[in-house]
């Protein structure tokens, strides 16, 4: 049997996707109410070294059956993955879960739908974020924190600079795997000319 799925763009859905769905049913209910304690922390790619070691962990609190727990960990992540790739009205991604789930009278849908639901929107927005300052590393520095204070320079070796007022900002950026920051130092006509810039940027 074969379920286009929205989330794939039309495709059906790979063949044991719908079983190891429904494996999300038969974990214990203390587990499928924090499934997404699982579910939130393997949903980066690749999958942070840590989730493993957190697996575990959850199946033995919860008395998950692990293999249990993993085909729904497996199915779940793949199907929020391609959903959230694409940009999936939370409306679609329900239609898809309906259908692989069995129907909207299957209770199994009672039970994986509300779950998947819950944190659809703000795993969506956290993997955009994610895809955005992934994509932006792929192209050069980024810009990961600002620092700032206001000085006044009293005097100098070139004379007296008549106490004035100057702006310094620290900016911490990452390049690659590198993270490196620099110091600059603004008179306060630069430093309108950034605040005019950054207005206009904002609109």
């Amino acid at each position: 049997m074969t379920i286009p799925l929205f989330c794939l763009g039309g495709e059906s859905a790979p063949e044991a996707i719908a079983a190891d769905l429904k494996a999300l049913v038969r974990l214990p209910e203390k587990a499928r109410a924090r499934f997404w304690d699982a579910l939130g922390p393997a949903l980066p790619d690749p999958v942070p070294a840590a989730a493993e070691d957190a697996l575990d962990a959850f199946a033995r609190t919860f008395e998950a059956p692990r293999d249990e727990l993993g085909r729904a960990l497996k199915a779940s992540r793949f199907l929020v993955r391609e959903a959230c790739a694409r940009g999936l009205a939370r409306e679609r991604f329900e239609e898809d879960v309906v259908r692989l789930a069995g129907g909207p009278l299957a209770p199994e849908t009672a039970v994986i739908a509300p779950i998947l639901l819950s944190r659809y929107d703000a795993a969506r927005a956290a993997l955009a974020a994610g895809a955005l300052r992934e994509t932006l590393t792929d192209h050069g520095a980024v810009l990961e924190s600002i620092e700032w204070r206001l000085d006044a320079v009293l005097a100098t070796s070139r004379g007296d600079a008549g106490a004035a007022k100057i702006a310094v900002l620290t900016l911490g950026y990452r390049e690659g795997d590198q993270k490196n920051r620099v110091t600059l130092h603004l008179s306060p006509e630069k430093l309108e000319e950034l605040r005019r810039a950054c207005e206009r940027m904002s609109r």
